[in-house]
């Protein structure tokens, strides 16, 4: 009898609360006014890749505009948590001839495929997004180098990290302009001899 006696005040308690709904107005301090993003706030997020080779981007350019600057592109496709992508970065810190080339030499150009970002390419019509620049170059290990004309036509690609010695080589070898008119397997041969 108590148990039921109990259970009706419930049910009568949760009709009248029903009804009368809330009469108390909300504090207009737990109302949402939505988001108050900043330029600059947008700006972090549009570059946090760019956190990830931080140690090298004096070398490294902007990604979301990859422009020639008349130079050949290079292009290197990391990821967060490579550790040869990590030694990569370091060479190059430590490195001043590969320094002076990537910055005199290259238009250079560190994609961490970990982030999801556009990037308008001089020798592409749209944006392309980062999980698709990468398909475009069928990016599976990471590192990968990935060399480029100046017009954008593939001189030489290079899975995985590459010593310091045959990184210079290949920095020296595919700035010649003249390289445009071989195909990529020629380039590939030549740059084998000279290893």
């Amino acid at each position: 009898m108590k148990l039921s006696l109990f259970i009706s005040s419930i049910f009568i308690l949760i009709f009248a609360i029903i009804l009368t709904g809330c009469e108390k107005e909300a504090d207009s301090s737990i109302i949402s006014k939505g988001t108050s993003t900043t330029q600059k706030d947008i700006e972090a997020m549009n570059n946090i890749d760019r956190k990830s080779y931080e140690e090298v981007a004096d070398v490294f350019l902007d990604t979301a505009k990859i422009t020639t600057q008349d130079k050949p592109y290079f292009l290197v496709f990391g990821a967060n948590g490579c550790i040869y992508c990590d030694e990569l970065k370091k060479l190059i810190k430590d490195n001043s001839a590969i320094k002076e080339y990537l910055k005199n030499d290259y238009s250079s150009y560190y994609i961490n495929i970990s982030y999801s970002k556009n990037h308008q390419i001089d020798f592409l019509k749209d944006p392309i997004p980062t999980h698709q620049l990468a398909q475009n170059y069928n990016i599976k290990p990471t590192p990968t180098l990935v060399f480029l004309s100046p017009s954008g036509k593939v001189l030489f690609i290079y899975p995985g990290y590459m010593p310091k010695d045959r990184l210079l080589t290949t920095l020296e070898f595919l700035k010649n302009k003249n390289l445009e008119d071989l195909d990529e397997k020629t380039i590939a041969k030549n740059l084998q001899q000279l290893f």
